[in-house]
Protein backbone atom coordinates (compact mmCIF):
# COMPACT_ATOMS: atom_id res chain seq x y z
CA UNK A 1 0.00 0.00 0.00
CA UNK A 2 1.80 3.09 -1.07
CA UNK A 3 1.11 6.51 -2.40
CA UNK A 4 3.54 9.55 -4.35
CA UNK A 5 0.84 11.89 -3.79
CA UNK A 6 1.06 13.36 -0.18
CA UNK A 7 -1.25 16.10 -0.25
CA UNK A 8 -3.82 13.21 -0.90
CA UNK A 9 -2.72 11.08 1.48
CA UNK A 10 -2.96 14.02 4.00
CA UNK A 11 -6.86 14.54 3.27
CA UNK A 12 -7.66 10.76 3.05
CA UNK A 13 -6.02 9.71 6.08
CA UNK A 14 -7.84 7.91 8.35
CA UNK A 15 -8.03 5.22 11.71
CA UNK A 16 -7.67 2.31 9.00
CA UNK A 17 -5.54 3.57 6.75
CA UNK A 18 -2.86 4.57 9.41
CA UNK A 19 -3.40 1.10 10.76
CA UNK A 20 -2.68 -0.77 7.31
CA UNK A 21 0.07 1.68 6.32
CA UNK A 22 1.72 0.76 9.79
CA UNK A 23 1.19 -2.62 9.36
CA UNK A 24 2.85 -2.87 5.87
CA UNK A 25 5.58 -0.54 7.35
CA UNK A 26 6.60 -2.63 10.42
CA UNK A 27 4.22 -0.99 13.04
CA UNK A 28 1.61 -1.97 14.62
CA UNK A 29 -2.37 -1.70 14.13
CA UNK A 30 -2.85 -1.09 17.81
CA UNK A 31 -1.05 2.32 17.17
CA UNK A 32 -4.88 3.28 16.52
CA UNK A 33 -5.55 5.39 19.46
CA UNK A 34 -2.38 5.76 20.77
CA UNK A 35 -2.12 9.72 22.51
CA UNK A 36 0.81 11.31 21.71
CA UNK A 37 4.44 10.09 23.90
CA UNK A 38 2.36 6.53 23.73
CA UNK A 39 4.48 4.11 21.96
CA UNK A 40 4.34 0.48 21.59
CA UNK A 41 6.26 -1.40 24.09
CA UNK A 42 5.92 -4.53 21.79
CA UNK A 43 8.27 -3.49 19.10
CA UNK A 44 10.00 -0.55 17.73
CA UNK A 45 8.30 0.82 14.79
CA UNK A 46 9.84 2.20 11.78
CA UNK A 47 8.98 5.17 9.32
CA UNK A 48 10.01 6.03 5.60
CA UNK A 49 10.53 9.27 4.73
CA UNK A 50 6.89 9.35 2.97
CA UNK A 51 5.47 8.97 6.44
CA UNK A 52 7.86 11.51 7.99
CA UNK A 53 7.07 13.91 5.24
CA UNK A 54 3.07 14.27 5.77
CA UNK A 55 3.71 14.18 9.79
CA UNK A 56 6.07 17.00 8.60
CA UNK A 57 3.44 18.73 6.74
CA UNK A 58 0.70 18.45 9.17
CA UNK A 59 2.83 19.54 11.67
CA UNK A 60 3.52 23.00 10.07
CA UNK A 61 -0.23 23.15 9.06
CA UNK A 62 -0.85 22.69 12.94
CA UNK A 63 1.37 22.06 15.38
CA UNK A 64 3.68 19.20 16.71
CA UNK A 65 1.42 18.43 18.91
CA UNK A 66 -1.76 17.74 16.73
CA UNK A 67 0.75 16.02 14.03
CA UNK A 68 1.64 13.16 16.43
CA UNK A 69 -1.83 12.39 17.89
CA UNK A 70 -2.90 12.10 14.41
CA UNK A 71 -0.46 10.10 13.38
CA UNK A 72 0.06 8.11 16.82
CA UNK A 73 3.78 8.89 17.02
CA UNK A 74 5.53 10.98 20.08
CA UNK A 75 5.92 14.44 20.07
CA UNK A 76 9.46 14.34 19.95
CA UNK A 77 9.97 12.32 16.87
CA UNK A 78 7.84 15.39 14.85
CA UNK A 79 10.30 17.84 16.46
CA UNK A 80 13.35 15.62 14.85
CA UNK A 81 11.90 14.92 11.89
CA UNK A 82 11.38 18.80 11.32
CA UNK A 83 14.71 19.40 11.95
CA UNK A 84 15.51 16.48 9.29
CA UNK A 85 12.97 18.21 6.67
CA UNK A 86 15.35 18.80 4.19
CA UNK A 87 17.47 15.72 3.61
CA UNK A 88 14.10 13.70 3.78
CA UNK A 89 12.73 15.96 0.93
CA UNK A 90 16.35 14.72 -0.91
CA UNK A 91 16.46 11.35 0.01
CA UNK A 92 14.71 8.47 -1.33
CA UNK A 93 10.87 8.11 -0.23
CA UNK A 94 11.37 4.65 1.35
CA UNK A 95 14.77 5.33 2.96
CA UNK A 96 13.92 5.09 6.74
CA UNK A 97 16.95 6.15 8.62
CA UNK A 98 20.62 7.96 7.92
CA UNK A 99 22.78 6.25 9.02
CA UNK A 100 26.82 5.07 9.03
CA UNK A 101 29.49 7.63 8.63
CA UNK A 102 28.83 10.93 6.63
CA UNK A 103 32.56 11.18 5.90
CA UNK A 104 33.99 7.33 6.05
CA UNK A 105 35.63 5.98 8.76
CA UNK A 106 39.15 6.85 7.02
CA UNK A 107 39.15 10.31 5.82
CA UNK A 108 42.70 10.12 4.94
CA UNK A 109 42.36 7.37 2.97
CA UNK A 110 39.32 8.90 1.47
CA UNK A 111 41.00 12.47 0.65
CA UNK A 112 43.89 10.52 -1.09
CA UNK A 113 42.14 8.12 -3.30
CA UNK A 114 39.92 10.88 -4.46
CA UNK A 115 42.90 12.96 -5.49
CA UNK A 116 44.84 10.16 -7.14
CA UNK A 117 41.68 9.89 -9.12
CA UNK A 118 41.70 13.58 -9.97
CA UNK A 119 44.85 13.74 -10.81
CA UNK A 120 44.52 10.46 -13.35
CA UNK A 121 41.80 12.55 -14.82
CA UNK A 122 43.76 15.68 -15.03
CA UNK A 123 45.86 13.76 -17.14
CA UNK A 124 43.17 11.61 -19.46
CA UNK A 125 43.91 8.41 -18.28
CA UNK A 126 40.54 5.99 -17.93
CA UNK A 127 39.70 5.14 -14.27
CA UNK A 128 37.59 2.28 -13.04
CA UNK A 129 36.29 0.66 -9.53
CA UNK A 130 39.80 -1.07 -9.91
CA UNK A 131 41.65 2.16 -9.49
CA UNK A 132 44.93 0.28 -11.10
CA UNK A 133 46.59 0.62 -7.80
CA UNK A 134 48.85 -2.30 -6.79
CA UNK A 135 46.64 -4.92 -4.05
CA UNK A 136 49.99 -4.83 -2.26
CA UNK A 137 49.97 -1.01 -1.56
CA UNK A 138 45.96 -0.57 -1.19
CA UNK A 139 42.89 -2.76 -0.89
CA UNK A 140 39.35 -2.47 -0.38
CA UNK A 141 35.82 -3.47 -0.88
CA UNK A 142 33.71 -2.63 -3.93
CA UNK A 143 31.13 -1.29 -1.00
CA UNK A 144 33.79 0.61 0.65
CA UNK A 145 34.56 1.75 -3.10
CA UNK A 146 30.84 3.12 -3.71
CA UNK A 147 30.33 4.74 -0.54
CA UNK A 148 33.81 6.96 -1.29
CA UNK A 149 32.56 7.76 -4.61
CA UNK A 150 29.19 8.84 -3.40
CA UNK A 151 31.08 10.86 -0.59
CA UNK A 152 33.15 12.28 -2.73
CA UNK A 153 31.28 13.11 -5.53
CA UNK A 154 32.46 10.89 -8.18
CA UNK A 155 30.67 8.76 -10.75
CA UNK A 156 32.17 6.55 -13.05
CA UNK A 157 32.69 8.25 -16.56
CA UNK A 158 32.24 6.35 -20.48
CA UNK A 159 34.47 7.64 -22.93
CA UNK A 160 32.62 9.51 -25.98
CA UNK A 161 33.25 10.35 -29.40
CA UNK A 162 31.01 13.79 -29.11
CA UNK A 163 32.78 16.51 -30.25
CA UNK A 164 33.13 19.90 -27.62
CA UNK A 165 31.65 22.86 -29.08
CA UNK A 166 33.76 25.30 -29.93
CA UNK A 167 34.61 28.60 -28.10
CA UNK A 168 31.93 31.20 -29.11
CA UNK A 169 34.48 33.97 -29.96
CA UNK A 170 36.03 31.19 -32.03
CA UNK A 171 36.30 34.04 -35.29
CA UNK A 172 38.47 36.27 -33.14
CA UNK A 173 40.65 34.04 -31.82
CA UNK A 174 41.11 32.27 -35.26
CA UNK A 175 41.74 35.88 -36.69
CA UNK A 176 44.35 36.91 -33.99
CA UNK A 177 46.23 33.42 -34.39
CA UNK A 178 46.40 33.77 -38.24
CA UNK A 179 47.71 37.20 -38.21
CA UNK A 180 50.61 36.26 -35.75
CA UNK A 181 51.70 33.28 -37.71
CA UNK A 182 51.21 35.28 -41.13
CA UNK A 183 53.27 38.04 -38.90
CA UNK A 184 56.03 35.35 -38.19
CA UNK A 185 56.37 34.16 -41.67
CA UNK A 186 56.63 37.41 -43.41
CA UNK A 187 59.44 38.52 -41.20
CA UNK A 188 61.45 35.01 -41.04
CA UNK A 189 60.55 33.28 -44.50
CA UNK A 190 60.60 29.58 -42.84
CA UNK A 191 61.19 26.78 -45.62
CA UNK A 192 59.20 24.35 -45.23
CA UNK A 193 61.19 21.69 -43.68
CA UNK A 194 61.16 24.23 -40.51
CA UNK A 195 58.17 24.68 -39.32
CA UNK A 196 56.70 21.47 -37.27
CA UNK A 197 53.74 20.17 -35.29
CA UNK A 198 54.15 18.14 -32.32
CA UNK A 199 51.28 16.61 -30.25
CA UNK A 200 50.84 13.98 -27.71
CA UNK A 201 48.57 10.86 -27.85
CA UNK A 202 48.13 9.79 -24.56
CA UNK A 203 46.87 5.98 -23.94
CA UNK A 204 46.37 3.41 -21.11
CA UNK A 205 50.10 2.34 -20.41
CA UNK A 206 52.29 5.09 -22.84
CA UNK A 207 52.42 8.48 -24.06
CA UNK A 208 53.63 8.97 -27.69
CA UNK A 209 54.69 12.45 -28.68
CA UNK A 210 54.41 12.76 -32.22
CA UNK A 211 56.01 15.10 -34.45
CA UNK A 212 55.35 16.73 -38.36
CA UNK A 213 56.80 18.98 -40.73
CA UNK A 214 55.17 21.05 -43.33
CA UNK A 215 56.98 19.46 -45.98
CA UNK A 216 55.42 16.05 -45.25
CA UNK A 217 58.81 14.78 -42.73
CA UNK A 218 57.59 12.67 -40.01
CA UNK A 219 59.96 12.73 -36.77
CA UNK A 220 61.04 9.61 -34.92
CA UNK A 221 58.04 8.95 -32.20
CA UNK A 222 59.08 9.66 -28.81
CA UNK A 223 57.37 6.93 -26.59
CA UNK A 224 57.00 7.35 -22.40
CA UNK A 225 56.59 4.36 -20.57
CA UNK A 226 54.91 4.17 -17.46
CA UNK A 227 57.93 2.75 -15.24
CA UNK A 228 60.48 3.07 -13.53
CA UNK A 229 63.48 2.17 -15.59
CA UNK A 230 63.90 1.44 -19.59
CA UNK A 231 63.32 -1.89 -20.51
CA UNK A 232 66.89 -3.48 -21.48
CA UNK A 233 65.62 -5.18 -24.49
CA UNK A 234 66.53 -3.63 -27.82
CA UNK A 235 63.92 -1.35 -29.18
CA UNK A 236 63.54 -1.24 -33.20
CA UNK A 237 64.79 1.45 -34.96
CA UNK A 238 62.89 4.89 -35.68
CA UNK A 239 61.75 5.05 -32.06
CA UNK A 240 62.86 6.76 -29.23
CA UNK A 241 61.70 5.43 -25.24
CA UNK A 242 62.11 6.79 -22.36
CA UNK A 243 60.45 5.65 -18.78
CA UNK A 244 58.25 7.78 -15.98
CA UNK A 245 56.88 6.08 -13.10
CA UNK A 246 53.51 7.50 -14.40
CA UNK A 247 53.64 7.67 -17.91
CA UNK A 248 53.50 11.60 -18.18
CA UNK A 249 55.30 13.88 -20.43
CA UNK A 250 56.44 15.99 -17.23
CA UNK A 251 58.82 19.12 -18.13
CA UNK A 252 62.43 17.23 -17.87
CA UNK A 253 60.60 15.00 -20.49
CA UNK A 254 59.62 17.95 -22.77
CA UNK A 255 63.46 19.05 -22.53
CA UNK A 256 64.72 15.74 -23.54
CA UNK A 257 62.13 15.65 -26.53
CA UNK A 258 63.55 19.10 -27.73
CA UNK A 259 67.26 17.68 -28.01
CA UNK A 260 67.16 14.10 -29.29
CA UNK A 261 63.75 15.05 -31.40
CA UNK A 262 63.13 18.40 -32.27
CA UNK A 263 66.97 19.26 -32.24
CA UNK A 264 68.12 16.39 -34.79
CA UNK A 265 65.56 17.29 -37.40
CA UNK A 266 67.54 18.96 -40.81
CA UNK A 267 68.90 22.27 -39.83
CA UNK A 268 68.85 21.83 -36.32
CA UNK A 269 72.49 21.33 -35.53
CA UNK A 270 73.08 24.84 -37.46
CA UNK A 271 70.86 26.25 -35.61
CA UNK A 272 68.53 27.24 -38.28
CA UNK A 273 65.58 29.53 -37.33
CA UNK A 274 62.48 27.48 -36.73
CA UNK A 275 58.73 28.06 -35.70
CA UNK A 276 57.36 25.19 -33.53
CA UNK A 277 53.64 24.88 -33.18
CA UNK A 278 52.30 23.41 -29.73
CA UNK A 279 48.91 23.71 -27.65
CA UNK A 280 48.82 25.34 -24.62
CA UNK A 281 49.69 22.31 -22.02
CA UNK A 282 51.19 23.71 -18.98
CA UNK A 283 54.15 21.03 -19.07
CA UNK A 284 55.19 23.00 -22.33
CA UNK A 285 55.15 26.36 -20.49
CA UNK A 286 57.54 26.08 -17.68
CA UNK A 287 60.64 28.28 -17.59
CA UNK A 288 62.97 25.38 -18.69
CA UNK A 289 60.95 24.24 -21.68
CA UNK A 290 61.24 27.93 -23.26
CA UNK A 291 65.03 28.10 -22.03
CA UNK A 292 65.74 25.13 -24.29
CA UNK A 293 63.78 26.65 -27.08
CA UNK A 294 65.59 30.41 -26.77
CA UNK A 295 68.98 28.38 -27.43
CA UNK A 296 67.63 26.59 -30.21
CA UNK A 297 66.17 29.78 -32.40
CA UNK A 298 63.46 28.75 -32.81
CA UNK A 299 59.32 30.95 -32.49
CA UNK A 300 57.08 29.06 -30.25
CA UNK A 301 53.42 29.65 -31.46
CA UNK A 302 50.99 28.81 -28.69
CA UNK A 303 47.49 27.64 -29.94
CA UNK A 304 44.47 29.02 -28.40
CA UNK A 305 42.79 27.31 -25.70
CA UNK A 306 39.67 25.44 -26.98
CA UNK A 307 40.63 25.51 -30.53
CA UNK A 308 43.39 22.44 -31.25
CA UNK A 309 40.35 20.48 -33.08
CA UNK A 310 40.51 23.02 -35.97
CA UNK A 311 44.28 24.75 -35.90
CA UNK A 312 46.22 21.32 -34.41
CA UNK A 313 48.16 19.34 -37.52
CA UNK A 314 48.02 16.40 -35.82
CA UNK A 315 44.38 16.48 -34.53
CA UNK A 316 43.20 17.58 -37.88
CA UNK A 317 44.46 14.79 -39.59
CA UNK A 318 47.11 12.25 -38.19
CA UNK A 319 45.75 11.14 -34.93
CA UNK A 320 42.83 9.83 -36.05
CA UNK A 321 43.89 7.25 -37.40
CA UNK A 322 47.23 7.06 -35.23
CA UNK A 323 44.59 6.22 -32.59
CA UNK A 324 43.46 3.42 -34.28
CA UNK A 325 46.24 1.03 -33.30
CA UNK A 326 43.93 -1.91 -32.47
CA UNK A 327 40.56 -2.89 -33.52
CA UNK A 328 39.04 -2.28 -30.30
CA UNK A 329 40.50 0.88 -29.81
CA UNK A 330 42.44 -0.40 -26.58
CA UNK A 331 45.59 -1.31 -26.03
CA UNK A 332 46.79 -4.70 -24.85
CA UNK A 333 49.42 -5.88 -22.92
CA UNK A 334 52.00 -6.63 -24.91
CA UNK A 335 55.99 -6.78 -24.70
CA UNK A 336 56.95 -3.20 -25.11
CA UNK A 337 59.01 -3.99 -27.89
CA UNK A 338 55.65 -5.47 -29.90
CA UNK A 339 54.23 -2.29 -28.50
CA UNK A 340 56.71 0.06 -30.01
CA UNK A 341 56.44 -1.55 -33.44
CA UNK A 342 53.01 -0.94 -33.70
CA UNK A 343 53.60 2.87 -33.10
CA UNK A 344 56.00 2.31 -35.89
CA UNK A 345 53.96 0.93 -37.94
CA UNK A 346 51.09 3.26 -37.11
CA UNK A 347 53.17 6.40 -38.01
CA UNK A 348 54.21 4.88 -41.24
CA UNK A 349 50.62 4.36 -42.29
CA UNK A 350 50.21 8.74 -42.18
CA UNK A 351 51.38 10.12 -45.50
CA UNK A 352 53.10 12.47 -45.89
CA UNK A 353 50.38 14.49 -48.35
CA UNK A 354 47.96 14.30 -45.43
CA UNK A 355 50.33 16.04 -43.07
CA UNK A 356 50.95 18.86 -45.81
CA UNK A 357 47.74 19.75 -46.29
CA UNK A 358 46.98 19.81 -42.61
CA UNK A 359 49.74 22.40 -42.31
CA UNK A 360 47.75 24.42 -45.49
CA UNK A 361 44.08 23.97 -43.13
CA UNK A 362 45.53 25.46 -39.98
CA UNK A 363 47.15 28.02 -41.71
CA UNK A 364 51.00 27.25 -41.02
CA UNK A 365 51.93 26.75 -44.85
CA UNK A 366 49.42 28.04 -46.49
CA UNK A 367 50.03 30.32 -49.22
CA UNK A 368 50.97 33.98 -47.41
CA UNK A 369 49.13 35.93 -50.27
CA UNK A 370 45.43 35.25 -49.36
CA UNK A 371 44.80 32.77 -52.14
CA UNK A 372 44.13 29.52 -49.97
CA UNK A 373 42.51 31.20 -47.23
CA UNK A 374 38.89 30.43 -48.70
CA UNK A 375 39.97 26.87 -48.00
CA UNK A 376 40.20 27.55 -44.40
CA UNK A 377 37.26 28.93 -43.53
CA UNK A 378 35.31 26.60 -45.26
CA UNK A 379 36.86 23.94 -43.21
CA UNK A 380 36.85 25.49 -40.19
CA UNK A 381 33.08 25.24 -38.22
CA UNK A 382 31.51 24.63 -35.23
CA UNK A 383 29.73 21.91 -36.62
CA UNK A 384 32.56 20.43 -37.83
CA UNK A 385 34.70 19.73 -34.88
CA UNK A 386 35.42 16.11 -34.88
CA UNK A 387 37.70 15.10 -32.01
CA UNK A 388 37.93 15.83 -28.11
CA UNK A 389 40.18 19.08 -27.84
CA UNK A 390 42.58 18.05 -24.45
CA UNK A 391 44.07 21.30 -24.37
CA UNK A 392 40.14 23.19 -22.95
CA UNK A 393 41.49 22.80 -19.05
CA UNK A 394 44.54 25.02 -20.27
CA UNK A 395 44.16 28.76 -19.04
CA UNK A 396 45.45 30.18 -21.90
CA UNK A 397 43.34 32.76 -23.47
CA UNK A 398 43.66 33.58 -27.21
CA UNK A 399 45.30 37.40 -26.37
CA UNK A 400 47.99 35.40 -24.55
CA UNK A 401 49.56 33.93 -27.36
CA UNK A 402 52.13 36.32 -28.50
CA UNK A 403 52.83 37.01 -24.47
CA UNK A 404 53.68 33.01 -23.97
CA UNK A 405 55.89 33.58 -27.33
CA UNK A 406 58.24 35.74 -25.94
Amino acid sequence: FYYTDLKYLESAWSDEIRSNYLMKNGGSSGAKGLNAGQLSKQQRRSYDANFKLMVINAAEASNNCQAAKRYGVAECRVRYWRAQKERLQNANTMRKAFRGPKSGCFREIDTRVSEYVSEKRNEGMPITRALKIPPTEFKASLGWCKRMMRRNGLALRRKTSLAQCLPSDFREKLLSYQRYVLGLRKKHHYPLDQMGNADQTPKSRITVTLTCLADGTKLPPYVVLRRKTIPKEPMPPGIIVRAQEKGWMETELVVDWLKVVWGRRRGGLRKTRNMLVLDAFRGRLTEPVKKQLHSMNRDLVIIPGGMTSQLQVLDVVVNKPFNALTPTGRIQKPAVRLLCEWVLQAWDAVSSESIINGFRKCYISNAMDGSEDNVLWEEVGPAEQHEEDRSDESDSEPSEAEDLCE
